[in-house]
């Protein structure tokens, strides 16, 4: 039975579910009666974009020496940081972002690969592939490991760190998330020789048959890492590069990555779901940490376990799958709404009230995954339009661009005024709720979405994303920079 039905997912992906729809498929009616009339429409969120989140990347501080080399640590203003003479921001960040001074990390350079390449995506400009080529070509020069499949974490002083099997499966599946990008937008076969080199480096050596899961580490060490079972190992690994990929890869290559999307989704579900709760657990491996308030047990991961397995579950057409998701998924966003505030809390504390501080990236996720379910349910988009523009008045940095870390609770929802680039904090989170921000909206509001690629073939098969959607229109342009390489505009509409 299991087989039959990996059969029938395989068969789908390489044929009918991806089929490019006739040039003129009809646009649908405008979902006007059933979504929040003052829904930001997609043109906000494109303006959003260009002038808030952009400004803060496209300068010459953020692009490194050689270009590429993206910095881990900029100052608020977007400055390179004079580590002799630092702005107040660096010294009076916290101890858990000082302990990281001094370290360069391969997951921000490929976090920030992965803005310009949203950047490109979405207003086609072809300086922003170009950026993203160049921190891809750094990440594949310096950071990758031909013999291994490896990645390196970090560098310190010029050497890297840890030693290979010592490396998280959640760091290396972040050194991929820019490089999934780039391939996505330019089916650039050599970017994915690397990037399938990698995937085999995690699944053959990380995978523990007992626990039918990703390690987090495979070396011991004196705080046992290599006992920890945690969410991300698995979750990141959809996330970053497995979901995004799997629907246009070629077809040799597609078998093993619905596979392995099929079985950590159903890792996730099976072993890190508590239904009283409503929360995925971050951690398994001690039990003390199965409680409200532990790491990584909050909105965030939980909403974007949800997105990541519905969106999963439509991908390998998962009845299932994609019914536990969107319950759950509509479980956490009552949970985490506060409508006196109209924005989104933060986690549950462990009395079991919600903490009503903001994250920037766990209000990204559940932003997103509230779109994602509006379009099949539009009632879920009731929150979207006062926790968007709680976003762009509260956690824009409106002075020099990018969004804060986060912000306190009510009455004033202050701000965190600290250092906005670290050693977890880049442009991905920002750019990604910018992009799906987009998408849902144009679909909602009955609109077609224009996205930009850059395949050789101006035929290749392309996608909205995550998301699946007719080709209303395409259009093959001249792409500066890129011999051999066409600027490739389509517009999507039926997004589900």
């Amino acid at each position: 039975m299991r087989m039959r039905r990996l059969l029938f997912i395989l068969l789908s992906l390489a044929g009918a579910s991806f089929a490019q729809a006739p040039a003129k498929a009809p646009v649908p009616a405008p979902l006007v009666a059933e979504v929040p009339g003052n829904l930001p429409t997609g043109d906000r969120w494109l303006q959003h974009f260009r002038e808030d989140l952009l400004p803060y990347w496209n300068l010459p501080d953020a692009w490194g020496t050689p270009r590429g080399d993206f910095p881990t640590f900029r100052a608020i203003d977007g400055k390179a940081i004079d580590w002799a003479h630092p702005p107040q921001e660096v010294a009076d960040a916290p101890g858990w972002i000082r302990q990281e001074f001094g370290r360069d990390y391969v997951r921000m350079k490929s976090r920030q690969t992965y803005f310009y390449g949203v950047a490109y995506h979405l207003t086609g400009d072809p300086e922003m592939l170009a950026l993203a080529r160049d921190g891809v070509d750094w990440i594949r020069t310096h950071a990758l490991d031909p013999a291994t499949g490896s990645a390196v974490t970090y560098w310190e002083k010029g050497i890297p760190h840890p030693a290979v099997l010592a490396r998280t499966s959640q760091d290396l599946a972040y050194a991929g998330v820019g490089l999934a990008m780039y391939y996505y937008l330019t089916r650039d076969e050599a970017v994915l020789k690397d990037l399938l080199r990698l995937k085999h480096h995690i699944f053959s050596r990380y995978w523990n048959p007992q626990w039918q899961a990703l390690r987090w580490v495979v070396t011991p060490d004196a705080d046992h890492d290599e006992r920890r079972q945690e969410l991300v190992s698995q979750l990141d690994q959809i996330n970053a590069y497995l979901l995004l990929l799997a629907p246009v890869l070629p077809p040799k290559e597609r078998r093993p990555w619905v596979e392995d999307l099929q079985r950590l989704a159903h890792v996730i579900e099976r072993d890190y779901y508590d239904p009283g709760h409503h929360l995925f657990w971050g951690t398994l491996h001690d039990p003390a940490q199965k409680k409200l308030g532990s790491r990584h047990t909050d909105f965030g991961h939980t909403a974007k376990a949800c997105w990541m397995l519905e969106r999963t579950g439509r991908l390998l057409h998962d009845d299932g799958l994609v019914t536990f998701a969107t319950e759950a998924g509509k479980a956490v966003l009552a949970q985490a709404y506060l409508p006196d505030s109209g924005t989104w809390g933060s986690r549950l504390r462990p009395d079991g009230t919600v903490d009503p501080g903001k994250e920037w990236w766990i209000y990204a996720e559940l932003d997103q995954l509230a779109g994602t379910l509006a379009l099949r349910d539009p009632a879920q988009a009731a929150p979207l339009p006062r926790t968007a523009e709680f976003w762009f008045r509260r956690m824009v940095d409106h002075e020099h661009h990018e969004v804060w870390g986060g912000a306190g609770g009510p009455p004033d929802f202050e701000p965190w005024e600290g250092l906005k680039i670290h050693q977890w904090k880049s442009g991905y989170h920002s750019a990604e709720h910018a992009l799906v921000g987009y998408l849902v909206a144009q679909a909602l509001h009955g609109q077609p979405a224009v996205l930009y690629f850059a395949p050789k073939d101006a035929k290749a098969d392309v996608r909205p994303y995550v998301f699946e959607g007719r080709i209303l229109r395409r259009a093959s342009l001249p792409l500066p920079g890129f011999p051999g390489r066409r600027k490739l505009e389509v517009a999507f509409t039926g997004l589900e």
